[in-house]
């Protein structure tokens, strides 16, 4: 018998039958190759972590501006310098939580929400109506320190996708939720490529950015000059938005920040 098939033949010729075990054996082999290769090239998931349905409670002092913050006193061991643990305040889904803490800056406040963390950044979805108020009087902001000018390249996230709700929470893929958010309330927040470095971005008077000033910027990678400042274990970056332009993807990373100590309150 040669080594012509026939499809109503019995058996595959000898020789036709070794060729096809070996091509079988071949692409088997590149086919797992290939997806240990997509593996391994995969961009890992960040280590942040939503508690959602796992409310907590809170107590702790308002601060409205730049963005809803609910200062939260850390033991008494703790540095002088750091009495506060700072947490970025969030309402439900795509919304801030400018009007659940409306006429609260300074005062003292218990509430319930779900925890949202990546690294260093911590937040808090607040449960609509479950901020209450105490009687005390407002107390005292703490200073914000001015760092020194910066250049610094990275990309400008929502800070509640970013810091856990979503993940990666960054990137082109994210662009269009990540916009949605912003215009909803969310802090924008700065992050440089490396990802060691995050900023809460304020305008040239150090208030909140304008919900939509930033659409066009999200998500895309971007060199960001400014001031850098320092609010307890809140850090920011003084910008003028109407400086933001389009950087092209292959811009170097100058995200060094200065080595010098604070010098100076606002």
């Amino acid at each position: 018998m040669n080594d012509f098939y026939i499809g109503y033949a019995q058996q595959v010729p000898m020789q036709l039958a070794r060729f096809l075990r070996r091509v079988i054996i071949v692409f088997a082999f590149l086919a797992v190759a290939l997806a240990l290769l997509l593996v391994v090239g995969q961009m890992p998931f960040a280590n942040s972590v939503f508690e959602y349905g796992k409310p907590r409670k809170f107590e702790g002092i308002i601060e409205t501006h730049p963005y809803p913050t609910l200062l939260v006193k850390r033991p008494a061991e703790a540095p002088q310098a750091q009495k506060y643990s700072r947490y970025l305040l969030v309402g439900p889904g795509k919304h801030g939580a400018n009007d659940l803490i409306a006429g609260l800056d300074g005062k003292q406040v218990s509430l319930q929400g779900q925890l949202i963390y990546r690294g260093g950044g911590v937040m808090v979805e607040v449960e609509p109506h479950s901020i209450k108020s105490s009687d005390t009087a407002p107390v005292n902001q703490a200073n914000t320190l001015g760092l020194g000018r910066v250049k610094v390249s990275g990309e400008i996230v929502d800070s509640k996708c970013y810091l856990g709700v979503m993940n990666p929470g960054q990137g082109k893929v994210h662009r269009d939720c990540a916009s949605r958010c912003l215009s909803g309330g969310i802090p924008p927040l700065f992050v440089t490529f490396d990802g060691e470095n995050q900023f809460l971005l304020v305008d040239s008077d150090g208030h909140a950015i304008g919900r939509d000033t930033l659409r066009e910027f999200v998500a895309e990678p971007i060199t960001i000059e400014g001031e850098t400042l320092q609010r307890g274990d809140t850090r920011m970056l003084r910008i003028d938005p109407r400086s933001l332009g389009h950087t092209p993807a292959d811009i170097e990373v100058t995200s060094r920040l200065p080595e010098s100590h604070p010098d100076e309150a606002r």
